[in-house]
């Protein structure tokens, strides 16, 4: 019944959809195509979102690369390697142009980061492996036409300050989702002295912060954001400070995921505070570590795609810690009972912290997926050039902390001078920078 429901709706869909866009070609003029983007864009914005998914498999189906065209300009382009533009024109499937054109209208930007944000939505749930296939080639054209509108030159960086407009101020505290704004008090501290929040804006999305930052100006790189965060005014003067710390990185806008506009903004924010407070010498984050408590959970039950954290060593130390000889088999049901246990004291976590910063360590730097990090915050700031510099233990001690990474948070530092090299030897060779503070973790193993 759902699938004759949906194949209904496709055939309606499709029905309306090639009424509206008859005659549109790659070849369409560029007055023409913005007729045809406002009439999809109208079609979009009226459809019930349960039928979206038929309008964006009948742009694939009907509205992609014309083979015939795309064949001609090949064959021109065998006899002339000079006709390279044709093959480029037709190659481009037309629903691209479409997208491209829909940008151009009055609020077609954000109409196209909404559109993104459906297909991303909409691939999370999809089965249908053929459906999913066609949804993904729309994502990729809208990717590639929103990173192009979204570039460094099209950002504006802007700090934000208790005299910023209330909207903004109310968009920043309600978007913050690494650690949630506790009341006006909090709020006031984040903007205040030896504190900094910055984020980009975009003119096609006015006053609506697209990714933010929050940093704090301390004299060494942290390792707490109880420290941090906690109440009252941090003492000292920003001349004498000499490190920022990222403490917290959100992204507000769904349709905008992959576009990579956090690397961006930790770098222009970067460079910013280096004018600012010339002291700043050393750039670090402090950062949570989502997933690693159920990864080790799946680790030791061997369901993980890395292998057993359950060495001789870990077995050893199970041993010590209770005071008794264990075999492999032993050690790893009385650790997992002990991290399965949402309600384990911290007292009973910090009489293993020495296992649990080892497990961490293996799941930052060695637990990967296609040679890059399994952790998606660790690939990010890796990728963007940074060193995975250290393990903290009772970084977060909140309830999100404990049961997210048993309160371990990890810095990530950027050296300036580095990144460009730290991020080419990561893309190109899959080669982590990882600080010794991190390694040392290792020192005694086998591998």
């Amino acid at each position: 019944m759902i699938r004759q429901y949906f194949c209904f709706q496709s055939v309606r869909s499709a029905s309306t959809l090639l009424s509206s866009l008859d005659g549109l070609s790659n070849r369409t003029s560029g007055d023409k195509l913005l007729t045809y983007g406002e009439k999809f864009s109208k079609l979009y914005g009226s459809s019930a979102p349960e039928t979206r998914k038929s309008i964006f498999v009948d742009l694939v189906t009907n509205y992609g690369v014309n083979k015939e065209a795309l064949n001609h300009a090949i064959s021109l382009y065998s006899k002339n390697d000079q006709m390279y533009p044709e093959v480029r024109t037709a190659a481009t499937a037309i629903y691209v142009n479409l997208i491209k054109s829909v940008g151009n209208l009055p609020g077609g930007v954000s109409q196209v980061c909404e559109m993104r944000a459906n297909i991303l939505a909409l691939l999370k749930r999809e089965t249908d492996k053929t459906i999913t296939s066609y949804l993904r080639h729309v994502e990729i054209a809208t990717r590639e036409v929103l990173t192009s509108w979204f570039c460094l030159g099209n950002l504006k960086l802007e700090r934000l300050t208790w005299s910023s407009p209330g909207d903004v101020l109310q968009k920043v505290a309600e978007y913050e989702a690494v650690h949630p704004v506790r009341g006006l008090s909090d709020f006031r501290k984040r903007l205040g002295p030896l504190r900094r929040c910055f984020y980009f804006s975009h003119e096609a999305l006015p006053r609506n912060p697209l990714v933010m930052v929050h940093v704090a100006l301390v004299s060494e790189i942290a390792d707490s954001v109880q420290e941090i965060t906690k109440r009252g005014e941090p003492i000292g003067r920003e001349e004498d400070q000499t490190t920022a710390i990222y403490y917290s990185i959100t992204s507000t806008q769904p349709g905008l995921s992959g576009i990579d506009l956090g690397n961006m903004l930790i770098k222009k924010v970067a460079t910013q505070l280096q004018k600012d407070v010339p002291s700043i010498k050393t750039h670090s984050t402090l950062s949570p570590i989502p997933g690693f408590r159920p990864w080790l959970i799946r680790n030791l039950k061997g369901n993980a795609e890395y292998p057993s954290v359950m060495n001789e060593k870990v077995v050893k130390w199970m041993s010590e810690v209770s005071n008794e000889m264990m075999n492999e088999s032993e050690a790893t049901e009385t650790l997992l009972k002990v991290i399965s246990n949402e309600k384990t004291k911290k007292e009973q976590l910090s009489a293993i912290q020495h296992i649990l910063m080892y497990a961490c360590a293996h799941y930052l730097c060695r637990a990967k997926r296609n040679g890059m990090a399994l952790n998606s915050v660790a690939n990010f700031h890796i990728r963007n050039g940074a060193e995975l510099y250290r393990l903290n233990w009772n970084g977060d001690t909140s309830h999100r902390g404990i049961n997210n990474s048993f309160g371990i948070m990890v810095n990530y530092r950027y050296d300036l001078e580095k990144v460009h090299e730290n991020c080419a030897a990561y893309t190109e060779r899959k080669e982590m920078a990882i600080n010794e503070n991190v390694m040392n973790f290792f020192k005694d193993d086998d591998n």
